[in-house]
């Protein structure tokens, strides 16, 4: 196998990624207030949507910038301009969507359409025919998601949220449907993507979510509050960023050609999601408005969702370094333990702590343990 040329990180790149530092800080504080002790169903519905389409929009961009971008003039006031619409929109996300709705939706279709424009500059400027064919699929799924996300702004509320969910949904799930023909593997005359580079870019949008996990749980360390469950909660924080960081860095072969890219992309959704509960879960451990039993349903779950996103990566891992049954069993019969024995002294508070600490530190030797051993 040849060496695969990286291609570098551009500058320009991670000054777009820094509006995400805030839009994931705002879409958390949607399921960072509880009512009675929970988070509402509401919240959730709008927390994960929410998600999905921010997310998906960087990573749309982010494909281009890997197959097409050259950090050209054009493409940087491409990104800005979708900065600027995700600052509006990211500011516009409340649990009361009802009334921020179009406020939401009406900046990100122009990021759709924007991303749809950028497409279509490169369609005129590509020479291949098989480059031209990979960028038309991505005009009926940005297309199909402008349209939907334009036309739900001028219907009644209840059926503007069905069309836009459907569309955001439908277009989400169309990369890995048309660009993804060969179980995962484009033909040789097709652009294909630059995993190191693609692999660095998803790694980086994680690690800026594992600040907003940081700015969480930093009140622990205030003066009031600082005690051993503040160590114990950052080291449970180090332990999930070394159980990602494992594969990542080390088990993933980057040295692949012909890949679309499009299972380490899907895989990063849950890797994503799993820290965003997290961070609201470490929170409320702490917080004697939340109840302790949703605390640490919400902890575990985040824990499970986020093990289920890092081992599915296994198919880009080295041969030497395939999971086995046994990992498995300890990535997610470890949680599923530690939330059963939760369950049984929620009066105790720093107990809790103790408990996840001991199943991320075991969980982060074990798959630390088993990179070693394949060395």
């Amino acid at each position: 196998m040849s060496l695969i040329k990286h291609k570098k990180v551009e500058l320009t790149e991670l000054f777009y990624d820094l509006v995400y530092v805030y839009t994931i800080s705002q879409l958390t504080s949607i399921i960072h207030h509880v009512h009675h002790g929970f988070v509402t169903p509401y919240a959730f519905f709008t927390f994960v949507i929410a998600l999905i389409i921010f997310i998906n929009s960087w990573m749309v961009q982010t494909v281009f910038t890997n197959r097409f971008g050259q950090n050209s003039l054009t493409n940087i006031l491409f990104m800005f301009a979708q900065m600027l619409c995700l600052l509006i929109a990211s500011t516009a996300v409340t649990e009361e969507w009802s009334k921020s709705f179009v406020p939401f939706i009406l900046p990100m279709a122009f990021i759709s359409l924007i991303l749809l424009v950028q497409y279509i500059v490169e369609y005129f400027k590509a020479e291949a025919e098989a480059d031209r064919g990979l960028i038309r699929q991505y005009f009926y799924i940005l297309g199909i998601r402008s349209l939907t996300l334009l036309v739900s702004i001028f219907l009644p509320y209840q059926l503007g949220l069905i069309v836009a969910v459907a569309g955001v949904l439908l277009t989400w799930i169309l990369p890995g449907v048309l660009t993804n023909p060969k179980q995962g593997y484009v033909s040789e005359d097709v652009r294909a993507i630059n995993f190191p580079h693609l692999i660095e870019r998803l790694s980086l949008l994680v690690i800026i979510t594992f600040g907003e996990m940081i700015i969480g749980i930093a009140p622990y360390f205030s003066t009031e509050r600082l005690s051993v469950a503040s160590f114990l909660i950052f080291i449970i924080v180090t332990n999930l960023f070394m159980i990602y960081i494992v594969e990542i860095d080390h088990m993933i072969e980057v040295n692949q050609e012909g890949v679309t890219g499009n299972g380490a992309i899907y895989c990063h959704y849950p890797i994503l999601l799993g820290l965003s509960l997290i961070t609201v879960s470490l929170s409320f451990l702490g917080d004697q408005t939340a109840d302790n039993l949703f605390s640490v349903s919400l902890l575990y779950l985040g824990i499970g969702i986020l093990m289920v996103g890092v081992l599915a990566h296994q198919p880009y891992n080295k041969r030497s370094h395939q999971f086995t049954a046994g990992l498995y069993w300890m990535a997610f019969g470890l949680p599923l333990a530690g939330f059963l024995i939760s369950s049984l002294m929620l009066q105790f508070s720093l107990a809790l702590i103790v408990i996840a600490f001991l199943v991320t530190l075991v969980m982060m030797m074990s798959i630390i343990s088993f990179h070693l051993k394949r060395l």
